[in-house]
């Protein structure tokens, strides 16, 4: 159950994401799109840097208090393992943000196998 409830969670944050993207380019971006259309490279930065924000900005209230916005609507919370480092926002951060595409959204198997992503063991975290 607890996996479903994971994946579940996973799903609402790749779903707000992908609202967050979709909502820019189709409200945000036409505004400062020049007439030939061609968005170039700095203003592509510019954007991609503006939907990390917004989506960071979002989450924010959830990952103060060791969630996202998905694992609290799923009744989940992001603990450390370890007793010696106390879990703080930098480290959900890294969790969420770096170690979880870098490994969970690349590669998702072991969550569906019941084990923890290597997300969870890089940043010595588990959810519960």
């Amino acid at each position: 159950m607890k996996i479903i409830r994971r994946l579940l969670a996973n799903f609402v944050d790749i779903f707000i994401f992908i609202t967050t993207v979709v909502l820019f380019f189709i409200f945000i971006v036409p505004l400062f799109v020049p007439e030939d259309g061609a968005l170039g490279m700095p203003m592509a930065g510019l954007v991609l840097l503006v939907i990390c924000a917004l989506n960071f900005l979002l989450q924010y209230p959830f990952m103060a208090v060791n969630q996202t916005l998905g694992k609290a609507m799923m009744g989940l919370r992001i603990t450390s393992t370890n007793d010696e480092r106390p879990l703080t926002l930098g480290i959900v951060l890294q969790r969420e943000l770096f170690a979880k595409v870098l490994t969970c959204y690349l590669m998702c198997a072991p969550v569906l196998f019941g084990r923890e992503g290597k997300h969870d063991e890089v940043c010595e975290t588990e959810v519960v």
